[in-house]
């Protein structure tokens, strides 16, 4: 199944897969999403460009962003800004 933006002319597949409509960019995952969101909750989010973050193209069909390696890799330094879950698969 294909999604699609209403406000650009992005398409893109699957069910992980995450689009900005800030900034129109589609994302591998909710951890690259969030990866080039920045700024405070209350003064207000901006979005940084994939390339400054450390995203690369994943290759796949359609213009989208991940991680080098897949995005079940993290890069060393990198946070999960989620509660901790003891018995949580990833």
């Amino acid at each position: 199944m294909n999604h699609t933006c209403s406000k650009c002319d992005s398409v893109w597949g699957g069910l992980n897969t995450a689009h900005c409509t800030a900034c129109h960019h589609t994302f591998s995952g909710i951890t690259a999403f969030d990866k080039h969101r920045s700024g405070s909750h209350v003064t207000g989010r901006f979005c940084l460009t994939p390339t400054e973050v450390g995203l690369v193209d994943s290759g796949r069909a359609y213009p989208c962003w991940g991680f080098p390696g897949g995005e079940k890799f993290w890069n060393e330094g990198d946070t999960f800004n989620e509660p901790a879950y003891d018995n949580r698969v990833i």
